[in-house]
């Protein structure tokens, strides 16, 4: 069932007011202010058929967000209305300005200071509707039968208000210097500092989670959750940082003829806190009590009636279990070092050839943890994993834990890139200009992109938010998502010359043309072979991921085909681990280390323009998309518990032409 939503709709406005001074014929001052209002709705629901309506025992809890219920199945292609939405916000931005250039001799130095206040009321229903997981691990081990059955393994769903207020400032100062020691040698250097904080909220709507702590605040908390004002935790619950960011530069022209160049920079350039999509509004959205979720597992749970038996909690209570989207009170903004090196070289006068190395490490970058994961040991079963949460804190009279999923956003991770780069291009002469580039590179990380697949019931683009193994992170290191290790580029414009002595019927035909053509190949993308059969016994983290994190065994080279749209990868490369003689073992296979199929396409372009008048151009355009028809397949099914393993179900477009007049004046 495919659901229908309206256009985003979205309004900005950006009034600016400046004014420069001119002190000196070396000495200007420029003073800025700038406001920005945007308005941004989004997953506007056009099917507002409650659950209820459709037989659930169980209404929306969001009269805006109102919808169907959504049926993760593991493996498959999810159904049903959307988790989240709508998604309504008012970002009002004020910033001031300030910026001085001096000259002196051979120096040229900028320097300026900027303040900035960010304040965004916002509303954003998560799971109003509920959504349903439906596992392959029970009662039977295929998720369509179960979902036939009526048999989830997990229901969720947020409750309570979810509007917010976040507020945020930001204060930096740099300094600059260009200094030119003599013809051959430029130097640059400088520092940027800035005031990094994390955002607040207007009403405290934030939530930590330090374990065996107990909040002054709210003293009424489940033990280990905590709020602002609590001992230890700020207002954006991670303490504001103080930033500085040196970055050096130079250019050296060896022969000062201008024929050779070599180049050099490294840099450290600061983020601000929460950079993962949607992750600043998730983090207040998501904070308890104003929230609430509830997330009910195991044997026994009704369908058409998950709250049967369960109490529905009061507005602004803990709902047993809690579950918990929380920021770490240890978080540091994540950073970046790059660097490079390159050599440069003209020819014939309008050629460039350039050599260059670059180089990049991420620091503190942010990921979703499970920061309360099941523990297996004797007894343990996919129905019993909530009560095995590290700090479920179950009574032992089988009675209702406190927390099931703790969801942290923690910036542990890091990442690193270095390339070697392979350039000759030519600037336009004589109708002819190209340029011709060719990379190796490599990519490392943890995790490429935060919520890229949400609670989706399988990986968008082989990515999945949740580590394998939540006491051993550092076994998701690996290829990133976007690593391509060969990338070729050309792209080329040809105007054709027609002699002045032709014959005026060939200029006629044949002149004021202009062929364009752009070529790009990269090697395959990364992914990761999965096991949705949950093997280790992990528990669900829905705010996280929709599907089970396990990986198998590797036991051969999974990039030795055979490549083909039916069999891309081999079963055979993998080893599945057994429910009983493995349960609760992890697979050694690692992240992203599987190749899908590489990329190819051309694009050429036919323009001419006529003058119709002396101001007036009709310009005529045909273009051509894949214009050799190649098939990009998309990436294969990865789930090696899927029947269809290995098979590629998507392609790129094939050969699009389009054909268009434009009439300019």
């Amino acid at each position: 069932m495919c659901l229908a939503f309206p256009p985003a709709m979205t309004s900005r406005r950006t009034p600016v007011v400046s004014s420069t001074h001119i002190f000196s014929p070396s000495l200007t001052n420029s003073l800025r202010g700038n406001f920005l209002r945007h308005l941004f709705h989004f997953d506007q629901r056009l099917n507002q058929t409650p659950p209820s309506a459709l037989g659930f025992g169980y209404d929306s809890s969001n009269a805006i967000g109102q919808g169907p219920p959504f049926f993760n199945v593991s493996g498959y292609t999810p159904i049903g209305g959307a988790i989240t939405g709508p998604r309504d916000s008012t970002q009002n931005t004020l910033e001031l300005q300030d910026s001085i250039v001096w000259t002196r001799g051979s120096h040229l130095f900028k320097g300026g200071a900027e303040v900035r206040h960010t304040s965004i009321d916002m509303v954003q229903a998560i799971a109003p509707n509920a959504f349903f997981v439906f596992a392959s691990t029970f009662p039977t081990n295929n998720a369509i039968a179960n979902l036939m059955l009526g048999a989830p393994v997990t229901f969720y769903q947020g409750l309570g208000d979810f509007n917010r207020g976040l507020r945020l400032w930001n204060v930096g100062a740099y300094a600059q210097d260009e200094w030119r020691l003599n013809a051959r040698l430029t130097v640059n250097y400088g520092l940027r500092y800035e005031r990094i904080s994390p955002f607040t909220e207007v009403d405290d709507r934030l939530n930590a989670f330090v374990q065996r702590v107990q909040s002054t605040v709210r003293p009424d908390a489940p033990t280990g959750l905590l709020f602002p004002g609590d001992p230890g935790v700020g207002r954006g619950i991670a303490p504001p940082f103080n930033a500085f960011m040196p970055r050096v530069g130079f250019v050296w022209d060896p022969t000062v003829t201008g024929a050779w160049s070599v180049r050099s920079s490294y840099g450290i350039f600061f983020d601000q806190f929460q950079n993962g999509s949607g992750t600043t509004s998730q983090v207040a959205i998501s904070a308890l009590p104003a929230a609430q979720f509830n997330q009910y597992s195991g044997a026994g749970l009704n369908f058409q009636n998950p709250y049967l038996g369960r109490i529905y909690p009061a507005p602004n209570t803990f709902v047993r279990p809690s579950t918990v989207f929380a920021m770490d009170v240890h978080a540091k903004p994540p950073y970046a070092q790059n660097w490079n090196l390159s050599v440069q070289r003209s020819l014939w006068d309008r050629s460039l050839v350039e050599v260059r190395y670059v180089g990049a490490k991420g620091t503190h970058l942010p990921r979703n943890i499970e920061a309360n994961p099941a523990v297996y040991g004797p007894g343990a079963t996919a129905q019993n994993a909530d009560r095995r949460r590290l700090y479920a804190n179950c009574p032992a009279d089988g009675g209702t834990c406190d927390f099931s999923t703790i969801a942290m956003v923690s910036d542990i991770t890091n990442s690193t890139y270095h390339a070697g780069q392979a350039s000759i291009s030519r600037r336009f002469a004589a109708g002819v200009a190209f340029n011709v580039s060719y990379w190796y590179s490599k990519s490392l990380d943890y995790l490429s992109a935060m919520n890229l697949s949400g609670s989706a019931a399988k990986p968008l683009a082989g990515e999945n938010d949740l580590a394998q193994n939540p006491f051993d992170l550092d076994a998701e290191h690996g290829p990133s998502l976007f690593d391509a290790r060969h990338r070729f580029v050309l792209s080329a414009s040809w105007e054709p010359r027609i002699p002045a002595t032709a014959p005026s019927t060939l200029r006629t035909i044949f002149g004021d043309w202009q062929v364009n053509a752009i070529a790009t190949h990269n090697s395959g993308t990364p992914f990761t072979v999965s096991d949705t059969a949950n093997v280790a016994l992990q528990a669900n983290s829905p705010p996280i991921s929709g599907f089970a994190a396990s990986r198998p065994n590797l036991i051969a080279d999974p990039n030795s085909g055979p490549h083909t749209v039916d069999a891309w990868v081999s079963r055979s490369a993998f080893q599945r681990l057994d429910p009983i003689t493995n349960a609760g073992q992890f697979g050694n296979a690692g992240r992203n280390i599987v190749r899908g199929p590489a990329y190819t396409n051309v694009d050429v372009s036919l323009v001419r323009t006529f003058r119709l008048t002396t101001a007036t151009r009709l310009q005529f355009r045909a273009e051509s998309f894949n214009i050799l028809n190649h098939a990009n397949f998309g990436l294969p099914v990865s789930d090696l518990n899927s029947a269809n393993f290995g098979r590629i179900f998507s392609a790129a477009p094939p050969r699009l032409m389009q054909f268009a007049l434009k009439v300019m004046f």
